[in-house]
């Protein structure tokens, strides 16, 4: 079985809140490949049903954050991806 490496799975979370997503949760569950990309990302170009999924969160509505092998990784400050309850 394969493993996603830890720099994969932050650096697509990264990309994930930089790209423009707004969301009125508090945490975001998106899948991860192991070549980095998202799975309904085009570049993507899946072929076969691997990947994982992963849980990151925001606690204060700004910073968000992702725990990996129970270490937190802070993901940085996205300010306008949490809208509100």
């Amino acid at each position: 079985m394969k493993i996603i490496s830890k720099e994969t799975i932050i650096s697509t979370a990264k990309n994930l809140l930089s790209d423009g997503i707004e969301t009125n949760r508090k945490t975001i569950t998106f899948p991860v490949t192991f070549n980095g990309e998202l799975y309904y990302s085009k570049e993507a170009e899946i072929m076969e049903n691997e990947g994982e999924m992963w849980t990151m969160y925001t606690v204060d509505g700004k910073q968000w954050l992702i725990r990996i092998e129970e270490k937190v990784y802070d993901l940085g400050i996205y300010p306008k991806v949490y809208t509100g309850d």
